[in-house]
């Protein structure tokens, strides 16, 4: 087996592979798409970080003295940085490749260290409730996404940790499951209360002013 690989800014490889029998030699040569690695500066929150993109998607972050950041990874696909838990610093989202369309990692900023830390137990796109502590989130749940669930959750010392949970069923039985979760390490949870489904959701998109309605409006029911 020979393998070659000479480029400072991509990887084009060539493959050559030649097997035996008792009768004939093969060769066959495989070569692969070159691969554009892009390395720039990004300035958040008035500090300057090293990003990489592989192929126009987002692959890693560092910072300007080699420490990482973000891992790299070959399914992360777009970086965002919005201000999620909305205290004034620019925060990081990144979203991956998968079949659940919302799927991505969140990372806030440490101020006392000025880096960024990850979310653990976070990998959907959360919203904050305005006025309050509380996150919620979506997540499709089967039945070309008419059955979904919602989680509503805190951040405590970089951990997501779940005091609501909402599942909806808009195929079959058409009800929406609201609970209060006791233990989110357990994922024990109570069933608090049955709303039908299509008093609530009459339309697809529905869904969505519901899910943010209630949560606003009754989070303080699941401290």
């Amino acid at each position: 087996m020979i393998l070659t690989a000479c480029n400072s800014k991509s990887a084009d490889k060539t493959m050559e592979i030649i097997s035996t029998d008792s009768s004939k030699v093969q060769s066959k040569i495989q070569r692969h798409e070159p691969i554009d690695i892009k390395i720039d500066t990004l300035k958040i929150n008035d500090q300057k970080f090293i990003q990489s993109l592989k192929d126009s998607n987002f692959n890693c972050l560092l910072s300007l003295q080699g420490d990482t950041i973000v891992k790299s990874e070959d399914y992360y696909f777009k970086a965002e940085f919005p201000d999620i838990d909305e205290d004034g610093y620019k925060d990081i989202r990144i979203f991956v490749f998968s079949n659940t369309p919302n799927q991505c990692y969140n990372y806030l900023y440490d101020k006392k260290h000025q880096t960024f830390k990850l979310i653990e137990n976070s990998d959907l796109h959360i919203q904050k409730i305005k006025g309050t502590d509380f996150f919620y989130s979506y997540n499709r749940a089967g039945c070309a996404d008419m059955n979904w669930e919602s989680h509503l959750s805190k951040i405590e010392n970089y951990k997501l940790i779940d005091y609501g949970y909402i599942y909806a069923q808009g195929c079959d039985s058409q009800v929406i499951e609201i609970y209060k979760v006791n233990n989110s390490d357990t994922a024990d949870k109570k069933l608090i209360k049955k709303l039908p489904y299509k008093k609530h959701i009459k339309e697809f998109g529905d869904k969505w002013d519901f899910i943010e309605k209630y949560w606003t409006k009754n989070y303080n029911t699941f401290e």
